[in-house]
């Protein structure tokens, strides 16, 4: 992680050396209109501003690769300098993203990497912050007890979540996962039933949504504190419910550094060059931005830190 601020902070010093003879035109491309997206737009609008670029953000109401398509086709159009793009279906997409690095185009992958047609890919591997999940659960548990996963196994972010997840908690003999819960078919208040012959004492969560409903029935089941929950998500509706101890963890994967980054290399690439901005990211190609673990006890710290940023939490 100290490797890649201070490739940042090279790359910011770089950026900021000369102004610029004319307007740097960039589009950021993301997948749905809600809270993690709305933080990335915060983020890259940012730096937008303190590197004088005029950024374009776009985001569907809901996801929707069709969209996408158009809206980059649309973009790449007009006078565009960079791009980046979370792209909802990567393998639907990619042939324009690859038409774009060929025209020699900055372009980044968002959230969701490509197999060909980037520069360079930004995000938190799903498999990294599922393995951050278990570590985090099999810690408040003291490496004991059932467990129980909510998911939607039709999403294919969600599947590696949960590999992570369940790979991190194999390596404890005595927590063992009891129930996977599928969200489209599953009743969650069913883990909560009298009835239930393997009781639960904790549950991961693999995103927001299931997230907040999983607090929710936690707490008309009366059961809060009695289950232990680790949710992936960085919404005011799931930092809400830590603070209140119905989550007991938040993983949060840094929405608002993500957009930032995207802009700060983008920029870079345009003015210093694709080749010679690639030369001090990490061979990879992969910025992670990692993750925060937001608890009950460290929840003012990480509203001071979101603050500092530019990000007014609604917390």
């Amino acid at each position: 992680m100290k490797k890649i601020v201070i490739v940042f902070v090279i790359i910011f010093l770089f950026s900021c050396q000369a102004k610029n003879q004319k307007q740097i035109n960039i589009a950021i491309i993301g997948k749905a209109d809600d809270s993690y997206w709305n933080d990335v737009k915060l983020g890259a609008e940012s730096a937008g501003k303190k590197l004088d670029v005029n950024v374009k953000f776009y985001v569907p109401s809901k996801e929707d690769p069709a969209w996408q398509i158009r809206k980059l086709q649309e973009v790449i159009s007009k006078s565009i300098d960079g791009v980046a793009i979370g792209a909802s279906d990567p393998k639907t997409i990619e042939p324009i993203m690859v038409n774009i690095v060929q025209s020699n185009i900055p372009c980044i992958a968002l959230d969701k990497d490509v197999a060909k047609g980037r520069h360079a890919y930004i995000g938190t591997g799903n498999y990294f912050a599922g393995q951050q999940a278990g570590e985090s659960m099999a810690e408040i548990l003291e490496y004991r007890g059932n467990i129980a996963i909510i998911t939607d196994p039709s999403v294919p972010d969600y599947v590696q979540r949960v590999q992570g997840f369940k790979d991190i908690i194999n390596e404890h003999e005595k927590i063992n996962v009891v129930s996977v819960v599928d969200v489209n078919t599953d009743n969650i208040e069913s883990l909560f039933s009298a009835d239930n012959v393997s009781p639960i004492k904790g549950i991961f969560c693999v995103s927001d949504e299931i997230g907040i409903a999983t607090a929710k029935a936690i707490k008309k089941a009366n059961k809060i504190g009695q289950i232990k929950v680790v949710s992936i998500g960085e919404s005011s509706e799931i930092i809400n419910t830590v603070k209140e101890n119905i989550i007991q963890i938040a993983i949060s994967r840094r929405p608002y550094r993500l957009g930032y980054s995207s802009v700060l290399i983008l920029h870079n690439m345009i003015k210093a060059g694709i080749n010679n901005t690639l030369a001090i990211l990490p061979k990879s190609e992969i910025i992670d931005p990692g993750v925060v673990i937001v608890t009950p006890s460290n929840i003012d710290e990480y509203r001071e830190q979101l603050l500092r940023l530019g990000v007014k939490p609604r917390f």
